[in-house]
């Protein structure tokens, strides 16, 4: 093989190379979007799941014994779950309409995030 030849075949390998390594980047940094998009929508999803299924606990208890609404009328209650701070407030909305209100909070990448979801449970006298 021609000396001149060999250089060009050193070339095209490393501009392969380049080129190889450049993709896997590209395809490294999309795979890392797609990473922190889904962990988004995790925690979204275990907000609303975690608000949803305290709103059920409650209006549970409330069916099962109506008297039992002043034991949560005694203002906020917030307790924290792994990584999601919850607060319950239940409050008269009109005479027979009882506000129960559940926000989630948590911290995802420094940033605040938070869920609130608000529920009107009907209190038969």
């Amino acid at each position: 093989m021609d000396d001149k030849k060999k250089g060009f075949v050193l070339l095209d390998v490393l501009i392969g190379l380049f080129i190889f390594s450049l993709g896997f980047a590209v395809m490294l940094a999309l795979i890392n979007t797609a990473y922190i998009k889904n962990s988004h929508t995790d925690h979204t999803l275990q907000a609303v799941n975690l608000a949803s299924s305290t709103v059920e606990e409650i209006t549970a208890v409330l069916l099962d014994d109506p008297s039992a609404v002043y034991r949560y009328l005694s203002g906020t209650t917030r307790d924290e779950s792994g990584l999601f701070t919850r607060m319950v407030c239940c409050e008269w909305d009109s005479p027979n309409l009882l506000k129960i209100t559940v926000k989630i909070s948590w911290t995802e990448l420094e940033d605040q995030k938070e869920y609130k979801l608000s529920y009107l449970h009907y209190i038969a006298e």
